[in-house]
């Protein structure tokens, strides 16, 4: 009998082969429930979730060529959160899940590998496992057998590349790096403002501009006064921003689709006013968000990944080539990271046994601050996360937030904020 099993995608095959100890490539989703979690009642429900979803129900194998999954009847056990979030999923030549799930109190955390899936995968997944851990609880949920059947597990990337569309050409000069040095190795940081949607959509809109511009003008603006604080020359701050390709791109896949686009804000080109930086930013942005440009960069990683060399080399030569290639045409061109996972919504049996989300973006030794942004209800929840002991750009971010009005609740994982 043949054994099932699965290809990563075009993202999922890069972040194979860039972990390391430092770099995990594991993002959180986390739950806050106003009960304490029964932990029988959540792996009950992880079992049903990943019999619903069983493109889940898989570990991940070392090939010749390539990481590739093979799916599996073992069932991840859910266990009590006791360390740093985030941590290493991944340990090359053992077979490992691409995900786990923890609880703490009345919280409920999913940490998963980029290597399977995207945030927006992601939630899909924690939205299911929410449901039926609430049915043991008692909750009468809603079917949504007819939604969980329209997922798959395709390789959106391959689908919507188009041969005849060139590749992405912009050239970035290498970007300002944060003077931060690295906490020890599984440290990480985390610091979580929770704030009302309201509040910030109105200082928004007195800047004629969207919530997402302007966070992304308001980290741009703070990022160039550090540098002009602690180095004398000039480099380009340039933020990476993940875009959902399912906003342009029809596909219902579970598998990462998303790309990373470039919001550069260049200091030597002279001074710029906070205004300055949102018009810089929403040309910038509205340059990349359509689906022709969004084609070239889909194209750019496809024909990286087609390249014949690049297939042939043995998976233990593109171990040691892909951190190399990562940091080069990836990381050393970012300053920092904003991703925006948008507003979660539940159905309304659900929604008032839940009280929040929260989303952390996967550490990186390139990027060692990054921030993940996530919204529940009225409410806004920026998370950084921080490889570093420096809580320099976080005091800035939620500072200049209360300064414009916002007010503002932080919660961390320090000792001491």
């Amino acid at each position: 009998m043949e054994t099932e099993w699965y290809k990563l995608d075009s993202a999922g095959k890069l972040y194979a082969s860039t972990v390391s100890s430092r770099v995990s490539t594991v993002f959180r989703l986390s739950v806050s429930m106003y009960k304490s979690i029964n932990p029988a009642f959540l792996q009950e429900a992880l079992e049903e979730t990943l019999e619903e979803i069983s493109s889940f129900k898989v570990i991940v194998k070392r090939g010749v060529f390539w990481y590739y999954f093979e799916k599996t009847s073992t069932i991840p056990t859910v266990s009590e959160e006791h360390y740093y979030p985030c941590s290493n999923l991944f340990f090359r030549g053992r077979n490992t899940f691409p995900y786990r799930v923890l609880y703490y109190n009345k919280k409920i955390s999913l940490e998963l590998s980029h290597m399977l899936t995207d945030g927006t995968g992601g939630i899909e997944f924690l939205k299911l496992l929410i449901r039926n851990y609430l049915k043991r609880e008692g909750v009468i949920v809603p079917c949504v057998r007819k939604k969980i059947s329209n997922f798959n597990f395709d390789n959106a990337f391959f689908h919507h590349y188009e041969k005849m569309v060139p590749n992405w050409q912009d050239t970035l000069d290498k970007a300002y790096k944060l003077p931060l040095r690295l906490d020890k190795r599984g440290v990480y940081h985390v610091t979580t403002g929770k704030l009302e949607i309201k509040e910030l959509k109105n200082i928004a809109k007195q800047y004629q501009t969207s919530i997402t511009t302007y966070l992304l003008a308001l980290y741009a603006e703070i990022l160039i006064d550090i540098q002009a604080q602690n180095s004398k020359t000039r480099k380009p701050i340039t933020i990476n921003v993940p875009v959902n390709l399912r906003n342009f791109f029809e596909t219902n896949t579970l598998k990462n689709f998303f790309v990373s686009v470039p919001v550069t804000i260049d200091p030597r080109l002279g001074t710029y006013s906070f205004e300055d930086i949102i018009e810089t930013i929403s040309i910038e942005l509205k340059r990349y968000l359509n689906d022709k440009q969004l084609k070239r960069l889909i194209a750019r990683g496809v024909r990286g990944e087609r390249n014949f060399l690049l297939r042939a080399l043995p998976l233990f030569m593109k171990d040691w080539i892909s951190p190399m290639v990562h940091a080069r045409f990836g990381e050393n061109l970012y300053t920092s990271s904003i991703s925006n996972l948008g507003v979660i919504s539940l159905e309304e049996e659900l929604e008032k046994h839940v009280e929040r989300f929260e989303f952390y973006p996967p550490p990186s030794i390139g990027n060692k601050i990054k921030a993940g942004v996530i919204s529940y209800k009225d409410d806004m929840y920026i998370t950084f996360g921080n490889l570093s002991n420096d809580r320099l750009v976080e005091r800035m971010f939620f500072r200049k937030l209360v300064k414009e009005g916002v007010q503002i609740k932080i919660e961390t994982n320090r000792s001491a904020y």
